[in-house]
């Protein structure tokens, strides 16, 4: 047993070490993943809505009957109801509720359109909300018309509940959660390794495989979040090949705790105290540092010496460039059904049996490239300009801040000397965000800025992106170095890689 304790010891201290280290590496990223287990968990408790059915009429004859979804951040819904001239005989009628498509309706001979418009919304408990829209003379006589009818449906939607408020209210702390787990994990490992308090530490340890076990296990079941985050970006794990290693080490912890009295550990009290203090200041400073200055290994497909244009272009030998997939039609013929080939339809098409549905089962998954969302959009056209950036030659500056809102602006000063620097060399400059063409231009006009932003994916933004903001130096669709926007170089610094580059090629 002696023998056994030791082994398991210093096997899952050493395996938590390596855990919390590659995530407290990157705490952003543990982070994101942890707004993706907190966004699942306020979803599925959450109370669920009911669905209200839409009534209009004209002139008290109802053209429309329809049941649609509530949702917990619906307020003020709009109906919109238009009435469109197809021909001199006929009329089409388009209803939208609050945006989505509703239903059409085509209605021949009608001369003059209604006189009256009621509009109803009854919910599940039969209470009703009801809106009347009266037309003039010159409105009827009119070959088209819309109108929108506003509905306050806020006493309909019911409260999400505590749980989901809190769920989402953990999101804004999600980083600081991020740092402390996994600070939490190397230390809890430093210490089975080193015996420190093996009592204390085996049990903290047991809550912690306890807590990440049903993580793991509800993703794997439900199949929410399929990549737990174990490992970080080194090593991506399946929900289920994740939730089988936290049994495993669930039962390394049972052997830990039958055998503790084996325990001998490598300091005396008081200098164990000592020691595990430094290394604990330590691996908080070392996440920390982490944030503000990214990550120290970088394991994202956007790390230092990635040729961005390559990665997404190239299939790896032994990969296919697309799914293969099997497809089945169910066929029916009185109470039998049968599953056929394609070769096999037009056989049993023959024989009278009529196609039911179409089955598609996946057989072998085509390669997914580690890149597959980089996009570069113009916010006034919306033309996507990634292909401009990845076939250019030229040296680039990708400047990105992912929320205009949570960006930290200390670094604008120099990102514009920057800009006006790079643009007397010749080089692209590119600012990227997530917002919208409104905020972004209130950036521009609060920060005198005198280049304009791009629009890109928010999720490509944030893998780019661990810091908000984060500075990219680009040779063509090569990423030459990346910077937080703690600690923004000076353009001679620039200069100097693009010389260190011209040499290497000469």
């Amino acid at each position: 047993m002696k023998l056994l304790f030791n082994v398991t010891k210093l096997l899952t201290g050493a395996l938590f070490v390596f855990s919390g280290l590659v995530k407290l590496n990157d705490p952003s990223g543990f982070s994101i993943k942890l707004n993706e287990y907190f966004d699942v968990f306020a979803e599925d408790v959450a109370q669920r809505q009911d669905s209200v059915e839409i009534k209009v009429q004209f002139d008290f004859e109802t053209r429309l009957q329809q049941k649609f979804i509530l949702y917990p951040s619906d307020h003020i819904k709009k109906l919109q109801v238009e009435i469109k001239t197809d021909s001199l005989q006929g009329r089409d009628i388009d209803f939208k509720w609050g945006g989505m498509e509703g239903r059409s309706a085509h209605f021949e001979n009608i001369t003059a359109l209604p006189t009256q418009i009621h509009a109803f919304v009854i919910s599940l408990n039969d209470s009703i909300l009801e809106k009347s829209v009266a037309l003039d003379s010159t409105q009827q006589s009119s070959m088209e018309f819309q109108t929108t009818i506003d509905f306050d449906i806020k006493n309909l939607i019911k409260s999400p509940g505590f749980l989901t408020t809190f769920f989402k209210t953990c999101k804004l702390y999600s980083l600081y959660f991020s740092i402390f787990f996994c600070g939490l994990e190397v230390i809890l490992g430093l210490a089975l390794l080193l015996g420190y308090e093996i009592r204390i530490t085996v049990i903290t340890t047991a809550l912690l495989i306890v807590f990440f076990t049903f993580l793991t296990g509800y993703s794997a079941y439900y199949n929410k979040v399929t990549d737990c985050g174990c490992f970080g970006d080194f090593l991506k794990l399946e929900p289920w090949t994740s939730f089988k290693k936290d049994l495993i080490l669930s039962g390394c912890v049972i052997v830990l705790m039958l055998g503790w009295k084996h325990n001998r550990p490598v300091f005396i009290q008081t200098k164990g105290h000592w020691v595990m203090g430094g290394l604990s200041a330590i691996t908080f400073g070392f996440g920390v540092y982490c944030y503000f200055y990214l990550p120290v290994w970088d394991f994202l497909p956007y790390k230092k010496g990635n040729d961005i244009n390559y990665i997404m272009n190239h299939i790896p030998e032994g990969e296919r460039a697309t799914d293969s997939i099997q497809i089945r039609f169910v066929m029916q013929k009185g109470d039998d059904s049968v599953k056929v080939t394609t070769m096999e339809y037009a056989d049993y098409a023959q024989k009278g049996y009529t196609f039911v549905r179409q089955d598609r089962q996946l057989i072998v998954e085509g390669y997914k490239s580690p890149i597959h969302d980089f996009a570069i959009y113009n916010m006034v056209t919306g033309e996507n300009i990634k292909d401009q950036f990845l076939q250019s030659q030229n040296y680039q500056m990708v400047f990105i801040m992912p929320f205009l809102s949570e960006a930290n602006t200390s670094s604008i000063t120099e990102i514009k000397t920057l800009y006006e620097l790079g643009k007397q060399q010749g080089w692209d400059f590119y600012a990227l965000s997530s917002a919208s063409l409104q905020p972004s231009k209130e950036f521009i006009k609060e920060h005198q800025l005198s280049f304009g932003l791009y629009a890109a994916d928010q999720k490509m933004l944030m893998t780019m992106a661990r810091y908000n903001p984060t500075l990219y130096l680009f040779k063509g669709s090569r990423v030459l170095e990346k910077y937080s926007g703690h600690n923004i170089p000076v353009f001679a610094e620039l200069l100097a890689l693009t010389e260190g580059i011209i040499l290497n090629e000469d």
